[in-house]
């Protein structure tokens, strides 16, 4: 499959940071792609024990769980500064590249306020990125909403092509008034999207509560949740985004899809 041509899994030897490594080597391997295990230290933290030899220490145990994962190309890097700026700006050298880390710092509030990784990823990333929550036994189902949008649709294509790698089954998703109002806009959405099979789509149409709750009480039924990232920043991010919403409050895997490009 061609939709990514490299991981780059972020890791600090965290719980949360291990669930990203195994989901990257997972991905990696279905996809037959490298992977770079990256660790940022800070100069300053030497007195909590992130300096160099603790990074380094902490990219050789991720290298090691990916190699076991059966990961072909297994890269290191490790790097001193600001671990969401130094993310970014390797995930954005090279085209195609997708970015992994835990989003468990994603629905606290307090991690946000004092700067969280996952959330500064979140609201800039120029790349696709997932936040990882659980590593399922079998990648199942996969839910790639849309409302219908050009943006959505972008996402739509790109949760698809991951899919059918990692041998999950595609569910369109949409938040509706009604089920026929919803179905409608799922009909319009397979006709617009080019795809190798159609036929493989389940649907799924969400109605009751507004769009971004919907997709957070339905992510129970899907290893991974896709979503574009319309409204991760500017105006839209503060008037309450769809996208902004579940990336921080959903509680299964997300791709969060960057539709700017």
């Amino acid at each position: 499959m061609g939709c990514y041509q490299r991981i780059i899994v972020g890791t600090n030897g965290s719980e949360s940071a291990r669930t990203a490594v195994a989901v990257a080597g997972d991905f990696a391997v279905r996809l037959g792609i490298p992977v770079t295990a990256m660790t940022v230290w800070k100069e300053a933290g030497r007195k909590s024990g992130t300096d160099a030899g603790w990074a380094e220490e902490t990219t050789a145990e991720a290298a090691q769980a990916l190699t076991a994962a059966g990961v072909s190309q297994v890269f290191r890097t490790e790097l001193d500064g600001a671990a969401g700026a130094l993310l970014l700006d390797a995930a954005e050298r090279e085209p195609d590249t997708l970015l992994v880390i835990g989003g468990g710092s994603l629905g606290s509030s307090k991690a946000r306020l004092l700067g969280s990784t996952a959330n500064h990823v979140s609201h800039h990333s120029q790349t696709d990125v997932v936040f990882t929550r659980k590593l399922p036994k079998r990648w199942t189902t996969v839910g790639l909403t849309t409302d219908g949008s050009p943006s959505s649709l972008t996402a739509v294509r790109r949760g698809y092509e991951l899919s059918l790698a990692i041998g999950a089954r595609p569910f369109l998703v949409t938040s509706a008034k009604t089920d026929e109002d919803g179905g409608n806009t799922l009909i319009d959405v397979e006709g617009e999207i080019a795809v190798s099979d159609p036929e493989l789509f389940g649907r799924d149409v969400l109605t009751g509560v507004p769009a971004a709750e919907a997709i957070c009480n339905a992510a129970w039924k899907y290893d991974l949740v896709v979503i574009g990232n319309r409204g991760m920043s500017g105006p839209a991010r503060l008037l309450g985004s769809v996208a902004n919403k579940v990336t921080h409050d959903i509680d299964t895997n997300l791709l969060l899809v960057n539709t700017t490009h």
